[in-house]
């Protein structure tokens, strides 16, 4: 049996949305122009206003789907008396069932927004080409429903051309689309149309002619379409999964202007992953889409704006897609220190060599180790299975500790040696990369009580994320031989560096020696 207060999930869904859209509203009208007017006084600004709307976004689709669960719970009590408290009791067999029957009502919800998109074609296609205004009363009511992602899914799943979708995002339909994208319900054909409008150069807004019902979109449009996404980390999450490599291309490539914001919605995507395959995939996607086999060059000046989101993805990347350990036996461990190693370092060879073919100057070099390790911490929310929360805390515990490094001097990363030594610039970036692959696994290990110092005693990670940081900061930075996984004839940490190490710089530098270097994952 379960059990819950459906009532009381509803009040605190309804009021934590609220909570956070009216917070969202003050970010965007007070906190970003009051950052804004700052930074333009000659100050040095950090984007706390992003940082904070995509927290507020986060928190919100969380509060919404527990909605949904009060639902559920409600559904299988048939018109029952309700406990005490208004507890509700039930089989966890009928709240799935009941469940299930809201994804019914889901697919019905698709189905109505795809019949308001049936309205909107004829109108575009062979409809009033006097009237310039034709659509826009179809948009008006879809907006209406920007808050019902699974009808917004529908509505945007049954439009068939471009022209469609620019003119009901140049209308305002950016809120919809966006919400059509948290729902996970968007289609493969419709992602294809996003991606193209995405990549499309920005020109002059307005109908197409004086007389046209078919509109364009702005330069400001297309990047509050960016913005809204990056701001949204679960339509992130989705659009992210559906891309293809040639889409991420397109995207990022497409309209320079806006690479920069293509790849902050990449990273917040990533952020979002549980799954070390699907992060794994999502990495080997972007990459072939980046930097794979005929992706344009980037230049120094390029990556001095594109470094630090282009390195926070592959940072989480790495972490998040480190398999946790099954085998505790010294050859176990070791072995599967050289598996990670060599996947960490394929996983971020591609990245490597095109920052390598830049050319990089003195101070890109430098900002490769003293920027951040990632842009934004995992942030544990709502209901995870253990695996997951052990994973989490792990990754907490293992950014803490590796983000502190602003040198190359830096105790861990000196202590380490993670560097391939003939090629200084990618050395650089794959050394604070390839700490946190590593820092990572040894993380994933304490939370399994598996760590142990010289005299035996269990390395705990608490949950803390200032404690832990500074108990991976300690273990790193010292005598690795110290350390023993496993017990007394368990391997030593420095083993299990030596093994990480040899197969993630053979891997991340194969590129720079092979230049017919081609992944395995492509």
């Amino acid at each position: 049996m379960v059990s819950a207060i459906p009532e009381n999930l509803i009040k605190y869904s309804t009021t934590c949305t609220a909570a956070a859209q009216e917070f969202q509203n003050w970010v965007s009208s007070v906190l970003t122009p009051a950052l804004l007017a700052y930074q333009n006084t000659g100050h040095p600004c950090v984007a706390l206003d992003a940082d904070v709307a995509v927290a507020i976004s986060r928190a919100y689709y969380t509060d919404r789907d527990v909605h949904d669960v009060a639902r559920a719970f409600q559904q299988t009590q048939h018109g029952s008396a309700l406990g005490a408290g208004g507890l509700v009791r039930a089989r966890e067999s009928d709240v799935d069932t009941a469940y299930n029957q809201l994804l019914r009502q889901n697919q019905a919800k698709m189905k109505e927004g795809a019949a308001l998109a049936a309205r909107l074609t004829p109108l575009l296609d062979v409809g009033d080409r006097d009237n310039p205004d034709a659509a826009r009363p179809i948009v008006e009511e879809l907006a209406k429903h920007a808050d019902d992602p699974y009808f917004c899914a529908g509505f945007f799943n049954a439009l068939t051309l471009q022209p469609h979708l620019t003119t009901v995002l140049a209308l305002g339909g950016i809120p919809a689309l966006v919400s059509a994208y948290s729902s996970g319900a968007v289609s493969p054909r419709t992602t294809a149309m996003v991606a193209a409008r995405i990549a499309i150069p920005a020109v002059v807004g307005g109908p197409e002619s004086p007389t046209s019902p078919l509109y364009r979109m702005t330069s400001e449009q297309k990047a509050q379409l960016l913005d809204a996404f990056a701001a949204n980390p679960s339509a992130s999450y989705h659009l992210a999964k559906a891309l293809t490599p040639a889409e991420v291309r397109e995207m990022f490539y497409g309209d320079r202007q806006f690479s920069l914001k293509v790849m902050t919605i990449l990273q917040t995507a990533m952020n979002q992953e549980h799954s070390p395959e699907a992060a794994r995939d999502l990495m080997h996607r972007v990459s072939l889409g980046l930097f794979g086999s005929g992706a344009p060059k980037l230049k120094n000046s390029d990556w001095k704006k594109l470094l630090d989101p282009v390195r926070a993805f592959y940072g989480a990347g790495l972490l998040n897609g480190i398999s946790a350990p099954t085998d505790f036996s010294r050859e176990g461990v070791e072995e599967w220190e050289r598996v990670t190693g060599g996947q960490n370092g394929e996983d971020v060879a591609l990245f490597l060599k095109a920052l390598h073919d830049a050319h990089p100057d003195d101070e890109l070099m430098k900002s490769m180790i003293q920027g951040g390790y990632v842009n934004a911490a995992f942030v544990v929310v709502g209901f995870l299975e253990p695996e997951a929360w052990a994973a989490k805390i792990a990754f907490s515990a293992a950014v803490g500790a590796v983000q502190s490094a602003v040198s190359a001097n830096d105790p861990i990363l000196e202590n380490l040696g993670l560097s391939e030594g003939k090629h200084p610039d990618a050395d650089q970036a794959n050394m604070k990369l390839a700490a946190g692959g590593f820092a990572q696994t040894l993380a994933l290990l304490a939370v399994r009580n598996q760590l142990r110092d010289s005299s035996g005693r269990l390395v705990h990670l608490t949950g803390d994320a200032k404690t832990d940081e500074r108990t991976m900061r300690e273990v790193l930075s010292g005598d690795l031989n110290k350390y023993t996984v496993g017990g007394k004839n368990g391997a030593h940490v420095q083993e299990l560096l030596d093994a990480y190490k040899s197969e993630e710089l053979e891997a991340a530098f194969k590129p720079l020696a092979s230049p017919d270097y081609k992944p395995s994952y492509g």
